[in-house]
C-alpha cells in the first residue's frame, strides 16, 4: 500500500513501486477532435502505451467526445457523447482553453493547467505574462487592435518596423511546429504581411530578427522544475530550425545560463511541463524565444533513447498520490 511518506519522495523511480502495488488508476488524455495531425495521435498513443506500463488506463479523448455544459443551478458539467470512466487526472494535449478551465471548476486536476495553457498558446500574452522577470528575449512589439485597417495610417506600422530594424520576424499569436512564422526583409512586404493579417483578423507578434540564431535554435525539456535534457536544432535551409520544418537535433549539455533561463521561464508560466525554445544572440548569449505547452516530444525521445512520455507520467502520480 502506498504512504504519505511515498508521496513526498518526489525523486524516487516510480515504475517498479506502482507495478508492485498494483495500482489501478484511470487517467484521460485530451487532445483535439477536429486537427488532423498525424504527430499528435502518436504523441497521444505514446503516452497511452506508457501509461499501460505503470498499470494507468489512460483513455484518449478527444475535445469534441465531451461536452461543457451549466445547469440551470449553474453548475459546471460535462456531457457525454460516449461511456467514459471517470478520471483521477486529466492530461490536456490541446488549446481549448475553456474546456480546460471548466473542467478544472469540476474538480478536475488538469495537467498542464488551464492558465498555463493559455499563456502559451498566445505568442503576445507570453510575452506578456514574461516581461519584467529579468528574461532576455528578441525585442518584440503586440499587434495593435485595429477594427477598421482602412482607418489605419501606415505611419504606426513604418515606425514598429524601423524600430526593430530592416530585417524583421512576423509570427501569429497562435501557431505551432514553425508554421505561420514569417522572416521579412524589407518595409513593403512587412505592410503587406501586416495588412494580410490585419484583414484576417489575426493577432501577431513582431520580433527582431536575430541573425546569429538563424537556422539554430534549443529546445529544453522540462518536467516539474527539472531539465530533463535539450536538443541542438539547426537547419541549413530555413531561419526556423524546427525539425517539423526539416531541422535535424542532437542532445546537448546546457551551459548555467542557458538552464536558468529555460527553467525560468517555465516557473513563470507555471508550467507542470515544457518545451523551452531558446535562440543564440550575440556572443551565444541565451535569448528566450518561446514556450510550448504541448510540446512534440517525439524527436526528442528518438535521440534520447528514453521515454519523456514515461517521465510526464511519473511526474503527475508524484503530484496526486
Amino acid at each position: 500500500m502506498l504512504t504519505k511518506n511515498f508521496k513526498s519522495d518526489k525523486n524516487r523511480l516510480i515504475n517498479t513501486t506502482y507495478q508492485e502495488s498494483r495500482l489501478n488508476m484511470t487517467g484521460w488524455i485530451i487532445y483535439n477532435g477536429t486537427l488532423n495531425v498525424p504527430k499528435i495521435k502518436e504523441l497521444v498513443d505514446t503516452l497511452v502505451e506508457e501509461g499501460k506500463k505503470l498499470n494507468i488506463k489512460l483513455e484518449a479523448v478527444k475535445n469534441t467526445e465531451i461536452i461543457p455544459m451549466y445547469s440551470n443551478e449553474g453548475k459546471a458539467e460535462l456531457v457525454y457523447l460516449n461511456k467514459l470512466e471517470e478520471p483521477e487526472f486529466i492530461i490536456f494535449w490541446d488549446k481549448d482553453v475553456l474546456l480546460a478551465s471548466h473542467l478544472e471548476k469540476m474538480g478536475y486536476k488538469v495537467f498542464n493547467s488551464s492558465k498555463a495553457i493559455k499563456y502559451c498558446d498566445h505568442k503576445g500574452l507570453m510575452h506578456l505574462v514574461l516581461s519584467n522577470n529579468n528574461i532576455k528575449m528578441p525585442r518584440t512589439i503586440l499587434s495593435p487592435m485595429i477594427f477598421d485597417y482602412s482607418l489605419n495610417s501606415e505611419d504606426y506600422l513604418i515606425k514598429c518596423y524601423e524600430t526593430l530594424g530592416e530585417s524583421v520576424i512576423i509570427k501569429e499569436s497562435m501557431g505551432s511546429f514553425g508554421m505561420q512564422v514569417y522572416l521579412i526583409n524589407n518595409r513593403e512586404e512587412f505592410i503587406n504581411k501586416v495588412t494580410e493579417l490585419n484583414k484576417n483578423n489575426i493577432d501577431f507578434i513582431i520580433q527582431e530578427n536575430i541573425k546569429s540564431s538563424f537556422g539554430r535554435d534549443i529546445r529544453v525539456n522540462i518536467i516539474g522544475n527539472k531539465v530533463i535534457g535539450a536538443m541542438l536544432r539547426e537547419s541549413n535551409s530555413d531561419f526556423r530550425a524546427n525539425i517539423s520544418q526539416g531541422g535535424k537535433g542532437r542532445l546537448i549539455e546546457l551551459t548555467k545560463s542557458q538552464e536558468e533561463i529555460a527553467l525560468k521561464a517555465h516557473k513563470v508560466l507555471g508550467l507542470d511541463f515544457s518545451g523551452v525554445d531558446l535562440l543564440f544572440g550575440e556572443n551565444n548569449e541565451p535569448l528566450l524565444c518561446e514556450v510550448n505547452s504541448n510540446l512534440n516530444f517525439l524527436s526528442f525521445e528518438k535521440i534520447w533513447g528514453k521515454s519523456f512520455g514515461k517521465k510526464i507520467l511519473q511526474y503527475i502520480l508524484g503530484e496526486i498520490l
